[in-house]
């Protein structure tokens, strides 16, 4: 054995196989899954390890514990924005032709400035785009509440629904009863 190899106890040893690999921390070990990922600018994938648990002599305990980073986290408002754009009637859309997304962007996050729409990409510049948008939210608010029977205001109360971001995983926070009777009584589905 070459003098850099690592020596462990046999009950450690037999844990060393193929994509796995072991640590040792002060007098435990801990066993983790190898793998690889191609990383720009570096010539060979580097290696990722995915901890799995604590080897012991009796054999592997096993975490249940999913490691999430905390810093790469984002929350914005999801329920109000989205119910405004899965309710936003066709009649209305109409007569905007293709401008309809970008003047419904631009009245969902003048409703409500945190909306998860607020980093959306426009087709057109607010400034290009020639509307009266208090009007054009004046008549989506009419036209959604002659069709479903509730207006803006009453919607407000899904303005607690957020949409958490955490690197590339999204996740809607916990939605309370009154909320989840309105969303079924709308037929919205939350999270798609």
């Amino acid at each position: 054995m070459p003098a850099t190899a690592k020596t462990y106890p046999d009950w450690v040893q037999e844990y060393r196989t193929r994509g796995m690999t072991v640590k040792k921390k002060g007098d435990a070990y801990y066993l983790y899954k190898r793998t690889s990922k191609r990383v720009p600018g570096k010539k060979y994938p580097q290696p990722v390890d995915t901890y799995v648990g604590l080897i012991t002599p009796n054999g592997v305990v096993y975490s249940d514990k999913k490691k999430v980073t905390l810093s790469n986290i984002e929350v914005r408002e999801y329920g109000f924005s989205h119910a405004l754009w899965e309710l936003c009637p066709q009649d209305w859309k109409k007569p905007l032709g293709k401008d309809w997304e970008d003047v419904l962007s631009i009245i969902i996050t003048r409703n409500s400035p945190e909306s998860y729409l607020k980093d959306r990409v426009l087709h057109k510049e607010e400034a290009d785009l020639h509307y009266q948008f208090q009007a054009q939210a004046a008549s989506l608010g009419r036209r959604i509440f002659n069709k479903y029977g509730i207006g803006f205001q009453e919607l407000e109360i899904l303005k607690t629904i957020y949409l958490v971001r955490i690197e590339k995983n999204n996740a809607i926070s916990v939605v309370s009863p009154e909320q989840q009777e309105l969303i079924e009584r709308l037929g919205l589905k939350m999270g798609d």
